[in-house]
């Protein structure tokens, strides 16, 4: 049995959010305050039986941002266990949260093992029945408002059901439970659909046999090795009817013998002697008791528990462990515990929230590979936002949140959500699994499309590097500032890494940017084979991802280096680079007259030179000689307004505005725009700087930007 989804609904930045995870090791990726946290606090207080919340603790900022008004809205915390054997359902908890009979569109929304049993265990944060009702019975919506201003957090119950079988994601479930604010309709308590809400259950019940271990980011492990209840203290309370009894009698002869011992110590009995003779002067002898001292430890094995501790071979005492062993430690400890009292729970759940806060990268990733040992009987849960960690989680087994601008709620997507039948169907994988490829592919460096708020795929060293010095240069940002990841995908195929984004996956807008080779007449660099090799890549590219909103493929028309030299502004940085490269001034001149000659002579010369040079190092060479009055070529602009689509806000929009003034002499105009990009509406502000500055750079990608927006 294991923790198979998780959804959350009306949860501070979670409005609406299903979490699918695996047996063994989970991770939930995510930028700061995406909403990581909240997800896991929100597991804890439906089955963490340490983290007790209620009513009391209910604030209003509990409930989703996305509310314009949370009051008469439920908080929506499910659990659905899947994989419910016949040795799990001995406990009589488990029978209690499996459905009497599946439902079967309920199961057409959850990917689940057949031949299984599966159960649910849910909590209702909602307003109690008395409020329910009269919002139920309310006439108009005059009264349903007036009913909901009245409401406070007082009004509010825990409610805790299993066996529901709803997938509560879905808005007309809601709807069905809860009502409909929009009408002014509210789901009346003699109306309850128990097929949807389950069947009422006391949470302790559950709460005895499941067992969830958090591991805060800033956990003070040495104070909680030091707690009576400590770890190592639960394990031995397990272990203690195990000792035989000859060993218990041989510690209790042992025990008594050293009491003993102890009180028979001249100066452990003087000080009975002298309390007495104390005692005496007081009261005198009539009054005063005989005392004497005597050493007492107890001789049974349960209090003996308190005085094992743990004690590194290096070091004295575990406070001068480093907080990262620290950890380490006190995580080997939790699934030493679980490993002993897996007869007794019917699950294990560790939650270790950002792993990276207190231990080095090289131990984050060889911690997270080897927790996958512990796949029998301990479910692991991480969040992070480590790219360290996210290149040895197995992306089968990842949930990314991310967390939109506006209205600041949280999305939860699954990277391989049906990406093995896309590779079956569209990429004609008959006996690999895409997802088992890509996780052999993501490592530190290319994760980062994991966390990217916006994707750029490139195939070249060339493009790796110069692409961000053109942007830093043209516009005065950095890609990593508005968090476009741009990834060399070196000789693996485009379509192997842009499938992953997508509606049914990721959210994010991807760009591709590949060459087409077009054939260059009377060029002796040009390969026909290269020119078909592009033709049929873009035929591939346009059918597979024609209508996928979130991948677009842009083209260049023929190589990087070239389509980059074919602007008039860029090619003073090429003459630049053959003056650096070469020494003899006769090579010089000829590269620099056949870069300013015709096309095919500066096709040919310029190849010449990016080839002598090496790509990748004719790039790095390149990129230091930009300055801000290069003309990035359209295809790579193109790419760039179509992956930072979901991110260029307002403030960045202004900061690249202002950017790109300050390149002007100040003149009347240039300066009346630059306080416009301080003050007033910023899409009033564009209109006028294309309307004045026709031929800049920025005007160009403003029209690309407005473009694709009225295509949407």
């Amino acid at each position: 049995m294991y923790l198979k989804y998780l959804e959350i609904v009306n949860y501070k930045n979670i409005k609406s959010a299903q979490f699918e995870f695996a047996k063994g090791a989970n991770t939930i990726i995510g930028e700061n305050d995406a909403g990581k946290s909240n997800a896991i606090t929100a597991l804890r207080i439906l089955l963490d039986s340490n983290y007790y919340y209620n009513t009391k603790r209910l604030k209003e900022t509990d409930f989703s941002k996305s509310l314009d008004n949370w009051k008469g809205h439920w908080i929506i915390i499910s659990a659905f266990f899947d994989e419910i054997s016949i040795q799990d359902r001995q406990c009589e908890v488990c029978g209690e949260i499996i459905p009497d009979d599946e439902d079967v569109e309920f199961l057409k929304s959850h990917i689940r093992c057949e031949g299984f049993d599966y159960g649910t265990v849910t909590l209702y944060i909602r307003p109690i029945k008395k409020i329910r009702t009269e919002l139920a019975n309310a006439k108009d919506s005059e009264a349903f408002e007036k009913i909901r201003s009245s409401i406070s957090l007082n009004d509010y119950e825990f409610y805790y059901t299993s066996r529901s079988q709803a997938n509560f994601t879905d808005l007309n479930i809601y709807s069905k439970i809860v009502g409909n604010f929009n009408s002014y309709s509210y789901i009346s308590p003699e109306e309850d659909d128990l097929s949807l809400l389950g069947t009422k259950i006391d949470i302790l019940d559950v709460w005895r046999h499941i067992s969830v271990v958090f591991i805060d980011a800033l956990r003070d492990v040495e104070a909680e090795m030091r707690k009576p209840k400590n770890p190592l203290r639960r394990v031995f309370d397990v272990v203690q009817s195990n000792i035989i009894e000859e060993d218990q009698n041989s510690i209790k002869d042992k025990i008594n013998e050293l009491n003993t011992l102890i009180s028979s110590i001249k100066e452990v009995s003087n000080i009975g002697l002298e309390l007495n003779n104390k005692l005496s002067e007081i009261v005198g002898l009539t009054y005063s008791p005989n005392i004497y001292i005597e050493s007492k430890l107890k001789e049974d094995i349960q209090s003996l528990a308190r005085y094992l501790s743990i004690l590194p071979s290096d070091y004295d005492d575990i406070d001068l462990l480093g907080l990262g062993h620290l950890n380490i430690l006190y995580i080997a400890l939790k699934l030493v515990e679980f490993e002993y009292e897996r007869n007794h729970e019917i699950i294990n759940i560790m939650v270790i929230e950002e792993p990276e806060a207190h231990i080095h990268t090289h131990i984050q990733k060889a911690l997270f590979d080897n927790l996958r040992l512990s796949i029998n009987y301990t479910q692991v849960l991480m969040t992070t936002h480590s790219t360290h960690l996210s290149e040895v989680a197995d992306i089968n087994k990842v949930n990314v949140i991310s967390i939109s601008s506006k209205p600041y709620i949280s999305e939860v997507m699954r990277p391989t959500n049906q990406l093995d039948s896309f590779g079956k169907i569209k990429l004609d994988l008959k006996d690999l699994k895409l997802s088992d490829c890509l996780k052999r592919y993501l490592d530190a460096k290319r994760s980062v499309l994991l966390f990217s708020k916006g994707v750029i795929l490139v195939e070249g060293d060339g493009e790796e590097i110069l692409i961000p010095a053109m942007v830093k240069n043209a516009f005065g940002i950095s890609l990593d500032e508005i968090g476009i990841g741009l990834i060399n995908i070196g000789s693996v195929s485009f379509e192997y890494i842009a499938s992953i984004f997508s509606n049914e996956r990721l959210h994010r807008h991807c760009a591709i940017l590949t060459d087409l080779d077009s054939i260059v007449e009377g060029s002796t660099k040009c390969s026909e084979e290269a020119a078909k090799r592009g033709t049929t890549r873009k035929d591939k590219l346009d059918s597979l991802y024609g209508e996928n909103p979130w991948v677009d493929s842009f083209y260049a028309p023929y190589t990087l280096e070239v389509d980059f030299v074919n602007e008039t502004k860029n090619r003073k940085y090429v003459e630049n680079v053959v003056r650096n490269h070469y020494s003899k001034q006769t090579t010089i001149d000829k590269h620099i007259k056949n870069i300013n000659d015709s096309f095919v002579n500066r096709y040919d010369s310029v190849l010449t030179v990016a080839k002598d040079m090496g790509k990748g190092w004719y790039a790095t060479v390149l990129s230091s000689m930009l300055d801000n009055n290069l003309v990035i070529p359209d295809y790579i602009l193109k790419a760039l307004v179509f992956s930072s689509q979901q991110v260029l806000t307002e403030s960045i929009l202004r900061k690249i505005g202002i950017y790109v003034l300050d390149m002007y002499d100040e003149d009347e105009t240039i300066s009346e725009l630059k306080n416009k990009f301080n003050t007033e509406d910023i899409n009033e502000v564009i209109k006028e700087f294309a309307d004045k500055l026709p031929d800049d750079l920025l005007t160009k990608f403003f029209k690309y930007r407005m473009e694709l927006t009225q295509n949407e």
